[in-house]
């Protein structure tokens, strides 16, 4: 009988589905879907990189990662890429000279 829980990935029934099952069934999609070898988690860290490097504010994507701190987006997903810092060392350039 199915319980409704909202979640995203239920397991048939409806209840929370265990992680094992939940990568063995992606892994099984993504083989038919001849995408390359990633793990779920690899989406999800795709997906708040992206976000944080599209300029999303922090709390926003902190809400979409379900991360408990915004602290913890900002030390994990802060990282800059080298075209943000060029950008960034490029503002400057006007100013100094």
């Amino acid at each position: 009988m199915w319980q409704e829980h909202g979640l995203v990935f239920p397991s048939e029934v409806g209840t929370p589905i265990e992680p094992r099952n939940l990568n063995r069934h992606f892994a099984a999609l993504r083989e038919v879907a001849g995408c390359p070898d990633v793990r779920l988690h690899d989406l999800r860290h795709t997906v708040v990189s992206l976000l944080m490097e599209l300029g999303v504010p922090p709390h926003v994507v902190q809400a979409i990662a379900r991360h408990a701190d915004v602290k913890i987006t900002l030390k994990v997903y802060s990282h800059a890429n080298l075209d943000a810092m060029r950008q960034a060392l490029g503002k400057l350039d006007g100013r100094l000279s």
